[in-house]
């Protein structure tokens, strides 16, 4: 609460209110890719500092599952270790160390949603079905090299395209090159090279 006085010397006059900030409401899913809370120096400021959420008792999450964990991820900062400074703060009578450590269960049973076992035997059907990669460790440092150093802009990209179109048609047209084959002078037209390109300087 606020209280301000008149300007007058007898200060007859007192004005008491409550300052309010304009705030917004939004759903779980619709502050998806958005963040709340500082960030480091020199990148962009989140649009918001601080969400407030409630996490309802967990009838929503049977059907949308890890949507208290996308509230909380929303945040940059948990706070200090005293708790204070965070960017996220709940609210509502459902919001207590039950509700975080029940995530994924049934209200008042031990049993995990349908949805929550369903994800975890396609989880266990994929790690199953793994398969080892072949690519030896210094050819994935050299990819991984090459990505990080290698830069190209449109001409260059251009230019690869077209080099690779020209050896995929050489390449069919070796295939084709027999005597019997009725798309003989087809193929030998497609393994011409390109022509090149001409550019104007200024």
């Amino acid at each position: 609460m606020a209280e301000y006085f008149c300007t007058r010397q007898c200060g007859c006059c007192k004005r008491t209110f409550l300052p309010l900030c304009l705030a917004y409401a939004r759903t779980i899913h619709k502050f998806q890719g958005l963040t709340a809370g500082p960030v480091d120096e020199g990148k962009v400021k989140n649009m918001f500092e601080v969400i407030v959420c409630d996490p309802d008792d967990g009838m929503f999450e049977r059907s949308a599952l890890g949507i208290l964990y996308t509230a909380v991820s929303r945040a940059t900062t948990l706070g200090d270790a005293d708790g204070k400074n965070s960017a996220i703060y709940f609210m509502g009578q459902h919001m207590n160390e039950r509700r975080v450590r029940r995530i994924g269960k049934k209200k008042d049973s031990m049993n995990d949603y349908k949805r929550v076992i369903e994800r975890r035997e396609w989880v266990q059907f994929l790690s199953q079905r793994k398969r080892k990669c072949r690519i030896r460790k210094r050819r994935k440092e050299h990819v991984l090299h090459w990505a990080d150093t290698s830069k190209f802009n449109f001409h260059h990209l251009s230019d690869r395209i077209e080099k690779y179109i020209y050896q995929q048609r050489a390449f069919s047209g070796r295939q084709c090159g027999e005597k019997e084959c009725p798309n003989k002078r087809q193929c030998q037209v497609s393994i011409q090279k390109p022509p090149k390109k001409v550019r104007a300087s200024v």
